[in-house]
């Protein structure tokens, strides 16, 4: 692997190829934005990739939880050519182009959903950093120019990019990009916890959550393998139970690392699959692996070195790191400090993770969680309606309907709202993200960042509750753009 710099940005490369496949690289992705903004930085990414010449070069972009690529394989200079004009495209976006590429983001939504992983992160976090994943936000159609070229101008620009290329560095490259250093990434704050917990969501599948401030900690990395396949032996081969395991890492900072085990259920028997995730946990936490399990993880991570692509995905982590700002380990660092991992190193490490430890089912389950660990809430809840202004649906509603015996509270800290089913949500006025409005403009919905969401329109409980909510958090109503025809929430 070579490392230069080409306009201020760092480049890794490495022959062995005839032709060249690149990926450029910036240290963005939806973890940067709000509630308010989500798919600011996708609708970033379809803008510079709309203003590109027709091409038969194979290329295309990809907005993730923590970065945006735009890559590309064919002859050098073609490769040369689709780099240059990305970075000018970033430097100058079409934004007349916005409301047909947020058209065609909604398209690409309606297949898409949240998976297991993003809501334990957002059981972590909220609706901040990597939970955001777990919404599609109030639409792509709420983004204005002003908001589309703020965000580019923060984050794509070359003090905020590297570049990987496998194969011919194609010859006068140029990366053309804004100046501007790294932006300051938030990091979110956790939720408090002091030991494992548990939690219903309304995705499909089961998993465990485990953060750690020691990214480096190969000890860690072998454990969540050798878990996983305990896994795959009893939950998929001895009991039928389970098609795949999976398991994921996110680095939000050099000193934090989430790691998500994820496995799925055959319908109806997620409660057994959960039995079982748990219980492999709490027998590594108590017991570790046997030497034959560390040493089944080890070889796997050598064949996986071992592969066609290894040097390509090598030179990919490489400028990922440099883009994020997080430290770089090659992959023969990496395979060292894995092979001296012991079976005592896995425990310890997994005895380290375990308070952060938490367990996500399918709100659909009927079970009662492990022995001893206690159940949270995906969302902020309180124990009875707070004291406070009153609304409520007219009595002839409640009467008639019971969806409308719902109850709504003001208070000088924040709104309440007990549903039907009777549990009261809470959103503390300083909490709210954003007040969406309703699809026929006249009501809003209160969007907590502890994922509550609540409903307040005028046929529900009067104008003077709707009028109330808007005065407290006004900054946090979103409007439309004029071009896209928005509706006012009317407040007398």
């Amino acid at each position: 692997m070579q490392r230069t710099v080409v306009d201020g940005v760092p480049v890794f490369s490495a022959g062995g190829r005839e032709r060249t496949t690149a990926a450029l690289v910036f240290g963005v992705g939806l973890r940067d934005e709000t509630f308010a903004t989500i798919e600011v930085t996708h609708l970033v990414e379809h803008l510079a990739m709309a203003a590109l010449p027709r091409t038969h070069l194979r290329c295309n972009a990809v907005t993730d939880v923590d970065s945006t690529s735009f890559f590309a394989t064919g002859r050098p200079e073609a490769v040369r050519a689709f780099l240059e004009a990305v970075c000018r495209a970033l430097a100058d976006l079409p934004t007349d182009r916005i409301a047909a590429e947020a058209g065609v983001l909604q398209a690409e939504g309606c297949g898409s959903a949240s998976t297991t992983v993003s809501a334990l992160w957002a059981a972590r976090y909220g609706l901040t950093g990597p939970g955001l994943t777990v919404s599609a936000g109030p639409g792509p159609e709420y983004l204005d120019e002003d908001t589309v070229r703020a965000h580019a101008a923060r984050w794509f620009v070359r003090g905020n990019a590297a570049l990987w290329c496998h194969g011919p560095l194609p010859a006068g490259l140029r990366l053309p990009l804004p100046e501007g250093p790294r932006p300051v990434r938030r990091l979110p704050a956790p939720r408090p916890q002091d030991g494992p917990v548990w939690t219903r969501t309304d995705v499909p599948g089961v998993g465990l959550l485990l953060a750690t401030d020691r990214p480096a900690d190969a000890a860690l990395a072998v454990g969540v393998q050798v878990a996983g396949e305990r896994l795959r032996e009893r939950a998929r081969h001895g009991r039928g139970l389970s098609y795949a395991v999976d398991s994921l890492t996110l680095d939000l900072a050099p000193d934090r690392r989430e790691v998500a085990l994820v496995v799925d259920a055959r319908s109806g028997r997620d409660a057994e699959v959960a039995d079982l995730l748990w219980a492999t946990f709490a027998e590594l936490c108590a017991d570790g692996p046997s030497d034959a399990e560390v040493a089944h993880a080890v070889a796997g991570l050598e064949a996986e070195l071992d592969e066609e692509d290894a040097a390509g995905a090598e030179l990919a982590d490489a400028a990922y790191c440099a883009a994020t700002g997080l430290p770089f380990r090659t992959a023969a660092q990496t395979l060292a400090t894995w092979r001296a991992v012991t079976p005592a190193a896995v425990r310890e490490a997994l005895r380290r993770a375990e308070p952060t430890a938490v367990l996500a089912v399918p709100d659909t389950v009927a079970w009662e969680g492990p022995a001893g660990v206690p159940r949270r809430p995906l969302c902020g809840t309180l124990p009875e309606l707070p004291m406070g202004t009153l609304f409520r649906p007219p009595w002839h509603r409640r009467l008639l309907d019971p969806a409308a015996r719902v109850a709504l509270v003001l208070s000088d800290e924040g709104l309440a709202h007990r549903d039907a089913d009777g549990d009261v949500h809470g959103i503390p006025w300083s909490r709210v993200e954003a007040l969406v409005p309703t699809a026929d403009g006249r009501g809003v919905t209160v969007v907590g960042r502890d994922l509550c969401c609540v409903l307040v329109h005028p046929d529900l409980y009067g104008r003077r509750a709707l009028a109330a909510v808007v005065e407290r958090v006004p900054a946090a109503l979103l409007r439309l753009p004029e071009a896209a025809g928005a509706e006012l929430v009317p407040v007398p």
